[in-house]
């Protein structure tokens, strides 16, 4: 909900690339790694810039919530995918 909430689902899709990357390809990328929901929670409630594949950038949204029992959900969410 919080995915949807966020505008997530615009950029972001579960299994396909769109502008940002699936976030199966997300989950991947992090899997196994100690620091993987402490960085997720970072671009979520931080705005760093972002690459695409086609080379542009721009800042990453923030999550449209500060609580972060909310933020961790949805972090722990994207991993298991």
């Amino acid at each position: 909900a919080l995915a949807k909430k966020s505008g997530c689902m615009k950029c972001h899709a579960v299994d396909k690339a769109k502008k940002g990357s699936s976030f199966q390809k997300t989950a991947a990328k992090w899997k196994g790694k100690a620091d993987a929901e402490a960085k997720l929670v970072d671009v979520l409630t931080k705005a760093p810039k972002v690459k695409f594949e086609d080379g542009t950038e721009e800042e990453h949204k923030v999550v449209d919530t500060k609580d972060t029992k909310e933020i961790k959900n949805l972090v722990a969410w994207i991993l298991a995918q």
